[in-house]
Parts: C-alpha cells; sequence; structure tokens
C-alpha cells in the first residue's frame, strides 16, 4: 500500500518530521511518500494562507498521487481536503478530520491545543465545518512565542504538556487533540504525562487511510464528493488542468 501525505505548507523540515510520525503509524508494507507546497508559507496559521495552501494541495495531488492508494492532507486544519475528495480517485483523509473522528470516538468531550492565539480561531472552525463543534470543550493555545517552528515538537513539549493538562482539569476534556502538524510526535512522547487519550493528527490519518484502502470503498459518482465536470482551465500547472479537463 502507498500512502501521498501532502504537507500544504512549503518547509521541508516540516514534512520529515510529518513522515517521521506517519511512518511509526504505519502497518507493515505501508509505503508513506511525501510531496511538500511548491508554493505557499512556512506555515498556515490562518484562513488566507488555507486558501493558499489549498491550491498548494491541489497541485501536489494532480503531481504526486499517481500509484498512491490514498492522500493524507497534513496539516491541521485541513486546507484543501474537500476540494482534494472531489478531484482524487483514492480515498482523501485530512489529519484534523481523522482526529476529530478518532476523539469523537474516545470520549464526550475533547479539546485541541495548539501554537498560537492565531489557530485557535482557524481550528475552532475546522472542528464546526466537521460538525462536531458540540463535542468541543475548549481550543487552547500557548502563550509564547514561537521561535522556530521546525523545532516546535521539541521546544514547546513542556508547555503543551501542561496545556493539555489544563483541558482536562479545567475543561473537562475527556480527549485532547494536539494540533499542528510541526508537533507530530509529539502526543506518543508525552501520552503518559496526560490522564486522557492523547492524540496525534498524523497517527490517527495513516491507520484512517489504510483502513479505507483494505475496505475496497467505492470513490462516489453523485454527491458532494463526485467529480467535478470537467471545463477549460487556465494559469494552473498542466498537470492539475488535467485533473479539472482530462479532455
Amino acid at each position: 500500500m502507498r500512502l501521498l501525505l501532502i504537507n500544504p505548507n512549503i518547509t521541508a523540515a516540516i514534512t520529515d518530521v510529518m513522515a517521521e510520525e506517519a511512518r511509526h503509524a504505519a502497518a507493515a508494507g505501508t509505503e508513506i511518500r511525501t510531496a511538500s507546497a511548491r508554493f505557499g508559507t512556512l506555515y498556515i496559521e490562518n484562513r488566507a494562507e488555507a486558501a493558499i495552501a489549498g491550491h498548494a494541495v491541489l497541485e501536489a495531488l494532480a503531481e504526486h498521487a499517481a500509484g498512491c492508494d490514498a492522500v493524507i492532507v497534513s496539516a491541521f486544519g485541513d486546507p484543501g481536503l474537500a476540494a482534494a475528495k472531489e478531484l482524487a480517485d483514492v480515498p482523501v483523509v485530512g489529519i484534523s478530520e481523522a482526529a476529530l473522528l478518532t476523539a469523537w470516538m474516545l470520549g464526550r468531550r475533547f479539546a485541541v491545543v495548539c501554537m498560537t492565539a492565531r489557530l485557535r480561531t482557524w481550528y475552532a472552525e475546522c472542528v464546526a465545518e466537521h460538525g462536531l463543534a458540540g463535542r468541543l470543550a475548549a481550543v487552547r493555545a500557548l502563550d509564547v512565542p514561537v521561535k522556530d517552528v521546525t523545532r516546535a515538537r521539541d521546544e514547546l513539549a513542556e508547555p503543551m504538556v501542561e496545556l493539555c493538562n489544563r483541558c482536562v482539569q479545567e475543561d473537562e476534556a475527556e480527549a485532547v487533540i494536539v494540533g499542528g502538524g510541526p508537533l507530530a510526535g509529539l502526543a506518543r512522547r508525552v501520552a503518559d504525562r496526560v490522564p486522557v487519550p492523547l492524540l496525534d493528527g498524523v497517527a490517527c490519518a495513516v491507520p484512517m487511510a489504510e483502513m479505507l484502502v483494505r475496505m475496497g470503498v467505492r470513490m462516489p459518482e453523485r454527491g458532494s464528493f463526485a467529480r467535478p465536470r470537467p471545463k477549460p482551465s487556465t494559469g494552473l500547472s498542466q498537470a492539475l488542468a488535467r485533473l479539472i479537463d482530462p479532455d
């Protein structure tokens, strides 16, 4: 089985962090392929950057998905996820989507922790878009500056643990999601320091994508995720233009 992990930001070091966790979560025999956005921002923190990243995700999908059995959109907030589901011939899973659905199975109320206040706004909106706002206990953000996002997993470990425990103690969260691709792997490393399930979006998305592949689910021919009708385009890469209009 081959899974394509798309990093919607341009930072290869963050792709490497997420790929490491993806390979740790993958079953024996699953190959993790990666693609970073060709354009966009260092990391995604707000709606504008997410809109740019959504385009970058579609470009990466068009250029790298051939030969892959499923695709993972690997940025919390799932930029471009719904659009990718429309255009892909294989299952597409977002790391927010996977983490939220997993949290929903593990507790009546869950919380999300993240690196910045700006992310808090976007992540809360993401939870609502997935229809799970009623289960959200809190979205909490750190109040310390992120000096180097490529080292966030190591440098922010201690304040993140404290923030997770506050979600349990003050918000009565029954599961906590560590939000943000740069923090991939942190939940696994500190799970024994938080008294409820601690979830990582990448670690949730990989087995979920594997499950969909093994189930052999049929891709929709009707409904909101059915492939749109072909139409001409301009200004897109050749690969994406062909994906939108194969003729």
